[in-house]
């Protein structure tokens, strides 16, 4: 696995899907779309978006339950720790031979998987975080993508 690849891909999708505004109605359609997108996979899954630091909208489906919930934490608190999706964070972490220890970081508080990717806002910057978590972690990521892609398609 080419992890250089990983980053830089995650780094222009983390470019390109920048709001240009985001609020809690907004959130309603997003984590609905992520709902319908999430339902694709043959798998329970919970998901999750919070402004700043305010779980807006959640939903666990049929398989998953309060595991996946705390997972959805974790990577809302991998974002939140470092400002990028937490699948960049896992990439940058394996690239560098970096551990959790070296970087004093909780396992039970952060992950380092995908799953977790921040809500950006033109001229503001980070003002949440969409979480996704049930499927193996590049899959939580490209549930998340894909939802992203349909949004900004639609808009």
């Amino acid at each position: 696995m080419e992890y250089q690849q990983i980053i830089e891909t995650c780094k222009a999708q983390e470019t390109k899907f920048t709001f240009t505004s985001f609020t809690r109605a907004d959130s309603l359609k997003l984590g609905t779309i992520l709902c319908e997108t999430a339902a694709r996979y043959d798998s329970g899954v919970a998901v999750a978006i919070e402004i700043n630091g305010l779980r807006v909208f959640q939903h666990i489906t049929q398989g998953a339950g309060r595991h996946n919930v705390d997972w959805l934490g974790r990577k809302v608190n991998t974002v939140n720790q470092f400002g990028k999706s937490s699948l960049r964070v896992w990439a940058e972490f394996e690239r560098d031979h970096l551990t959790m220890a070296d970087e004093r970081l909780e396992p039970m508080r952060f992950a380092m998987c995908g799953g977790g990717f921040p809500l950006m806002v033109k001229g503001i910057g980070q003002v949440g975080v969409i979480a996704v978590s049930g499927l193996p972690h590049l899959e939580d990521h490209q549930v998340i993508i894909d939802t992203l892609a349909r949004w900004f398609d639609e808009a």
